[in-house]
């Protein structure tokens, strides 16, 4: 991934330097001085590893400077894919007119060419500015409400609350996260369920920022599956971990619920968890879904798969499943990436979707991965999902 990253500034970089900074009538100094804050923004990454010495993507440091650093990388990327996008544009009308003229356009091209560019810059830097604030905000609560055909008439609703890739690290304290735990308890959910991605750093180092989480309240209580960033840092030190601030992990199990609640209303859920690919790394077993599923016959009781990735939906509508919630897409973050997020997640993005006879439901993240820290259109959520019977007794 370090070298991935490093092609990646160079290459930012080098675009720059070429088509905004070289054609620039100014003194050579001031080039100099532009490129210099260009490879800072572009090298953001490799400077604060440089500075904090262990975690590349997730320095523990200041959030002021995270943040900043996250911000300027953010603009300089979004600067040169805008410039690339207006070259593609810009490409023929340049060599329209030297046709047309039978000169290369002069100097009136090159004022409004920079002119443009400079335009160019000031709308992304305040694109990204919105955007970064926009990943930094508390989450919304969204209801989404669901009708399941083989839910009894008779049955209660059951309030299902998804909390999805809280990706704890240096810019995220125990406030962040207490103030989650109080907008989910005032839901006065049945139970709590965490789709996957809860931190970016070692447990010693960041697993306070979640120690909120232990008062999460609800009946049936929290279930949690793993993520792929959940491999990254010391998998075995986060399940502990949570599992001490009461998170219960079902990564290949299947269990049932039940509850009374007063009046004699009877609450019933099964649940099934799967890890995420990546977790085999970690040592941990993936059981298919044709196991897992195997000893469901009776399917009065809603059956609910918990799945980081959403692009295991077409599998899963092949069993009896009744819904599916899954993460990890945060949304798609912005126009542009959704489209991409799309294509690698089996065309889900966020939001409910219909798979055969199952539903789906993506969040687009209760939080957010900090070194791609944009949110333009998509804010982060808690998502408060009502099942209820498709048919209610008359």
């Amino acid at each position: 991934m370090i070298l991935y990253a490093t092609i990646f500034a160079l290459a930012v970089s080098l675009y720059i330097a070429v088509r905004a900074i070289a054609p620039l009538r100014v003194h050579a100094a001031v080039k100099v001085l532009l490129l210099l804050l260009t490879l800072i923004a572009a090298f953001k990454f490799h400077i604060l590893y440089m500075i904090e010495g262990e975690n590349f993507f997730t320095p523990a440091l200041p959030p002021a400077v995270v943040w900043s650093g996250c911000w300027l990388f953010c603009a300089v990327t979004g600067y040169a894919l805008f410039l690339l996008a207006a070259d593609i544009v810009r490409l023929p009308l340049y060599l329209g007119l030297w046709l047309i003229r039978k000169r290369r356009p002069g100097e009136t091209w090159r004022s409004l060419s920079q002119a443009f560019n400079l335009s160019l810059l000031l709308l992304i830097m305040g694109l990204t500015a919105h955007g970064t604030y926009s990943g930094t905000v508390a989450p919304q609560v969204t209801q989404v409400h669901i009708k399941l055909p083989h839910m009894p008439a008779s049955a209660a609703p059951l309030r299902l609350v998804q909390l999805s890739d809280l990706h704890a690290d240096s810019t995220k304290n125990a406030d962040f996260y207490r103030d989650i735990v109080e907008r989910t308890n005032a839901l006065k959910p049945d139970i709590v369920l965490i789709t996957g991605d809860l931190a970016d750093g070692p447990a010693t180092v960041f697993g306070k920022a979640l120690e909120p989480l232990a008062d999460l309240d609800s009946p049936l209580g929290v279930y949690a599956v793993t993520g792929n960033h959940d491999c990254f840092h010391g998998t075995k030190e986060w399940l502990a971990y949570l599992r001490g601030l009461g998170v219960t992990f079902i990564d290949g199990e299947v269990i049932s619920l039940s509850t009374e609640l007063e009046g004699g209303i009877r609450k019933e859920l099964r649940l099934i968890g799967v890890p995420d690919p990546i977790m085999s790394h970690s040592g941990m077993s993936r059981p298919s879904l044709s196991e897992l599923t195997s000893d469901i016959k009776e399917r009065s009781v809603p059956t609910v798969l918990l799945a980081h990735r959403p692009n295991t939906a077409a599998e899963a509508a092949q069993y009896p499943i009744d819904l599916q919630l899954s993460g990890h897409t945060h949304g798609g973050q912005f126009p542009g990436l959704q489209q991409m997020v799309a294509r690698m997640n089996g065309g889900y993005v966020y939001g409910l979707y219909r798979v055969g006879d199952m539903q789906l439901y993506v969040s687009p993240g209760t939080s957010l991965w900090t070194p791609v820290c944009l949110r333009i259109g998509v804010p982060p959520e808690i998502t408060l999902i009502t099942l209820q019977p498709a048919a209610a007794e008359k």
